[in-house]
């Protein structure tokens, strides 16, 4: 066996590979159809939903503006009755400033008569009380009459300025208090107003929320059409394109019919998500394979499925037979080998030990994978040595045997299928090979499909797709199959140039018999070595020189792609499947490459 039989580094890595979330469109899945009509009917479809939806925009566009003029113009309202409340509460507030000093003056001249009037009053009785004692001691001492003259004089005439204080105070505290009066009246009328205008405010602000409220309802509703009339367009966009593949005998794969596990940026998912628009990304559905006998992925989806070990055999090598303990060798019955001669560790106990060591699947799968693979692997073994005849190699080559045997549930399996083989009719072994992946095609028996054709969408049918293994569709660019490898500093798709570039590189190519050494990757971070034309020089070499690819369609044919139509600027040029594998595997930059050995089934998407 050789490595495309069994990769087994790829099967330990795709287990401990993350699966990525799918990029989902916000609007619905397009239909994915193979008829002329089915394509034209829905294309119909989406563009009398896109005028709608158009229609319907227009609508709304018409009520924002409507809405932003009448929101404009309540705004406006809203300002200036807003600048003539502040008005009046300035002229309110004055009018309070105005009151309260008023009231203070009140308050002061209050204080003042208070005191004007306990003086007065004090000043009388002290009068009257002084005029009834001396007046009684007059006829006694004519001397004090002068004494007493000038006291009640005195007293006399401070009692009348008092009395002219206290009138005084009397009139201005009227004053004031007739001042007082009429700045309150006149701040009740300024209340009055300003409570209708504030009224007014509030009606016009209601509105004019009411109005905003609204708006941003209608901007909300533009947004969301907006956003269908984006995914309407794609879908639109993606039918259309879907009717030219077709038309022109290619295929079109639906997204969410091939995996997406492994390395992100390998996946239809990752291209669609993360290339620039106008980059083109070539996938190779299946790899690493000659597309004999058991597909290792296939069966796990059988036995997921519920396929017991027969069944999954009888599926990848139809018209075999379980023999138990002989086989026939030139003609003769004879009994399987005890022991079998390896290249790395001498001669083994055939089920005892180098059967034991087989790693070609993990332990972690089905048992009844596990069951089809042990005989599988017996089966081969036998073939290749001739039944003990000849030494096998322990690698990828062959079979892939580690240097002990294995326990746990592989030793199960073993076990359980002691002795047992597929042969011919007449019990003859052959060479049971068997692959990691095949996508969703064998060569014995055609499409590994759960229907087992190739119709419509056929992708989301195949075993292998439905165990979700990235290597049924990917762009390979990573210098090994190991999803940790270098990249060589680049992503899996090609620029335009790069497109544009690999075609004139085709057409040189065929021009000089399919036979120029500088034809080979442009210097990058691991090509350094050769003579590699530069773009330039492939355009001016190139019959129709490329610049720029609008569309490519893969024609494919029973798990081949037959021929790859590009619609460029210099026109259609067409070349073969594998010429294009060709080519491809010579010039694309870095490590990128369709490593398929044999067979040729591609697609390629632009953006």
């Amino acid at each position: 066996m050789s490595r495309y039989r069994s990769a087994q580094q790829f099967l330990i890595l795709s287990l401990l590979s993350s699966f990525v979330a799918l990029f989902v469109l916000s609007w619905s899945s397009p239909v994915y159809s193979n008829t002329i009509e089915e394509l034209e009917n829905e294309i119909n479809k989406k563009t009398e939903e896109l005028n709608k939806n158009k229609s319907s925009l227009s609508n709304i566009e018409k009520r924002i503006a409507e809405i932003s003029g009448s929101n404009y113009t309540l705004s406006e309202k809203v300002n200036l009755l807003n600048a003539e409340i502040t008005k009046l509460q300035q002229e309110i507030d004055v009018k309070n400033v105005a009151i309260e000093e008023k009231l203070k003056l009140i308050d002061e001249k209050q204080e003042l008569l208070n005191v004007k009037k306990e003086l007065f009053d004090m000043v009388s009785t002290e009068l009257y009380m002084q005029s009834r004692h001396d007046s009684a001691q007059l006829i006694f001492s004519f001397s004090n009459l002068d004494n007493l003259l000038q006291n009640l004089f005195v007293k006399k005439s401070a009692i009348s300025i008092l009395r002219a204080d206290i009138e005084k105070i009397n009139g201005e505290f009227t004053s004031l208090s007739e001042m007082k009066e009429g700045l309150e009246l006149e701040k009740k009328e300024l209340d009055e107003q300003k409570k209708d205008l504030d009224d007014s405010y509030a009606l016009v602000l209601a509105e004019r929320n009411k109005l905003q409220k609204e708006l941003n309802s209608e901007l909300a509703n533009k947004k969301n059409v907006v956003k269908t009339i984006n995914g309407l367009s794609a879908e639109l966009s993606d039918l259309q394109y879907q009717l030219i593949i077709v038309r022109q005998g290619g295929t079109h794969v639906n997204p969410d019919s091939v995996p997406i596990s492994g390395d992100y940026n390998s996946t239809l998912a990752g291209f669609n998500a993360n290339a620039p628009v106008g980059s083109f990304g070539v996938f190779s559905i299946g790899a690493y394979t000659h597309r004999n006998g058991m597909s290792q992925w296939g069966a796990r989806a059988r036995a997921n499925a519920g396929q017991n070990y027969q069944q999954i055999l009888g599926a990848y090598y139809p018209g075999r037979v379980f023999r138990t303990g002989t086989v026939v060798v030139s003609g003769a019955i004879e009994n399987i080998m005890v022991n079998i001669p390896t290249t790395t560790y001498g001669t083994l106990n055939f089920e005892d030990d180098y059967l034991l060591r087989i790693q070609e699947v993990p332990e972690s799968w089905p048992m009844e994978v596990l069951k089809a693979q042990a005989i599988a692997a017996r089966t081969y073994a036998i073939n290749y040595t001739q039944n003990g005849r000849k030494a096998i190699c322990t690698t990828e080559s062959c079979q892939v045997a580690g240097p002990s045997p294995k326990t746990g549930a592989w030793k199960t399996a073993v076990e359980a299928t002691r002795g047992i083989v597929l042969t011919d009719a007449a019990g003859a072994v052959f060479s049971a090979q068997y692959a990691a992946v095949h996508g969703g095609w064998g060569n014995q028996i055609g499409w590994d499909t759960t229907d087992g054709t190739g119709n419509g969408d056929w992708m989301s049918r195949a075993w292998d797709r439905l165990s979700n293994v990235s290597w049924f569709y990917k762009a390979w660019y990573r210098q090994t199959y190991s999803e940790t490898s270098s990249t060589c500093g680049r992503n899996p798709w090609l620029s335009q140039a790069e497109m544009s570039d690999l075609i004139n590189a085709y057409q040189v190519w065929v021009a000089k018999n399919r036979n120029d050494s500088r034809i080979v990757p442009i210097f990058d971070a691991c090509h350094s070595t050769g003579n590699p034309y530069t773009h330039a020089e492939l355009r001016s070499l190139a019959a129709k020189p490329v610049t720029s690819v609008s569309s490519a369609i893969v024609s494919s044919s029973n798990g081949s792609s037959t021929s790859v139509v590009f619609t460029t600027n210099a026109g259609v040029i067409t070349m073969s499947g594998n010429d294009f594998k060709t080519i491809f595997n010579l010039r694309a930059p870095g490590h990128l490459r369709i490593p398929q050995s044999g067979f040729v089934h591609i697609n390629i998407h632009k953006k």
